[in-house]
Parts: structure tokens; sequence; C-alpha cells
């Protein structure tokens, strides 16, 4: 993907990792930051989601696409988002990856595992941006699309 196409995603794509004390964890942090830094999506705070920060809820409020990167099956950045009354973001769980926890070092081919993942989900999702909701999206293992919510926590 170049600069450009990297740029336009960004626009409003949040991306929020699990950042949990595992190394599937620190990898979820990791790829999260390092697709800030190319410039695919914002990285934002997911505690402050949690605890309802209203600056912060209304960050993720406001996004066109939300990215959640989970490190482990217990989704705790999926149901984070949820708790708060998002229901309609992406989702990478790096275990359906195989990046299981307790056996995943975060080494730089990981973090371009997780990263090149993260950057197939946000491209198939700009390329549906046009799409009614419910008409011709598809779900695979690693993400399932769907429009932001537009609630206002």
């Amino acid at each position: 993907m170049n600069e450009n196409q990297n740029t336009s995603l960004k626009k409003s794509t949040v991306v929020y990792a699990c950042s949990g004390c595992s190394d599937a964890g620190e990898l979820a942090d990791r790829i999260a930051r390092q697709i800030t830094r190319e410039g695919a999506a914002e990285m934002s705070c997911l505690a402050g989601i949690g605890g309802r920060v209203k600056p912060l809820v209304n960050k993720a409020n406001a996004a066109e696409r939300i990215l959640a990167i989970d490190g482990c099956p217990l989704n705790c950045t999926r149901h984070t988002l949820e708790l708060a009354g998002f229901k309609n973001f992406d989702h990478l769980e790096l275990h359906k990856l195989g990046l299981r926890k307790g056996s995943c070092p975060v080494t730089e081919e990981n973090i371009a595992t997780g990263v090149a993942a993260a950057i197939a989900i946000l491209s198939n999702a700009a390329s549906n941006t046009m799409v009614p909701p419910g008409a011709g999206k598809s779900s695979n293992s690693l993400t399932s699309i769907k429009e932001p919510n537009r609630s206002t926590n």
C-alpha cells in the first residue's frame, strides 16, 4: 500500500488494541502503533472507552471506521467497545493468524504479520464504505465489517 492510500484510510479510522499483559497483548499494541506510524489509522485509548472518558468516546463516535485488535480469544477490546455501546467495527483477532497468547514473541516478523492483516481489513473496509448497510459486505475469520455506530454516549 502506498502512502497516499494509507493517508486516505486514516481520515477517520481509529484503532484500539487490547495492550494486555501477555505477549499477545503487547503484539496487538505494537501493531496498532505501527499502523498509526504508517498513516493507516490513528490509535486511541481503549481504557478511556472503558472509563467513558467523554473526549475519547466522542472521538470514537466521530470515526468513520473503528478497528479493534485483540491479542487473544478473550477479546477484551471487542468487549470494551461493545459495553460502551459500539457495535459496528472491524475486528482483528491475532489468534486467528496463529499468533497465540504465551507463544507469540514480539518480533518484527510477528508485528509485520499483524500489520499486513490490519491493513488488509482497512483496505477492504475502505472499498466497502459506499455500500448500503448489509448490502454486499462479507465477513471472514479476521474481520466483521459493519457501519460505524453514531451513538452519543
